[in-house]
């Protein structure tokens, strides 16, 4: 299973995602077929792609993190989800691109 799989896989099940077209556009920055397509052709993350759904992702942890001072334990499941998710870039950045550490200027 392809990193691009098991994020797929991570996101549906915390229900952080709803369809492929949602994780291509808001995610990966994409256009909303290339979820399907990359999918498809067996493909894994373009190195663009991974960098846009890492830094959508630590801004959800960002997020989580300040709602569940408010919420308490009820987002710990997708908190969790985020760090996997991050945790799974991280790697694949560093085996593929040699990349040791990833920081992104606050919007």
């Amino acid at each position: 299973m392809t990193t691009l799989e098991k994020t797929i896989q991570i996101l549906f099940e915390n229900d952080l995602v709803h369809t492929f077209e949602e994780f291509s556009e808001k995610w990966a920055g994409k256009n909303k077929g290339w979820l399907a397509y990359t999918r498809h052709k067996r493909r894994e993350y373009s190195t663009d792609a991974a960098f846009n759904v890492l830094r959508v992702t630590r801004q959800h942890k960002i997020r989580l993190t300040i709602r569940r001072g408010r919420v308490g334990d009820l987002v710990d499941d997708a908190l969790q989800a985020v760090g996997d998710v991050e945790a799974l870039l991280e790697v694949f950045l560093r085996a593929k691109h040699q990349i040791k550490e990833c920081k992104f200027e606050q919007p």
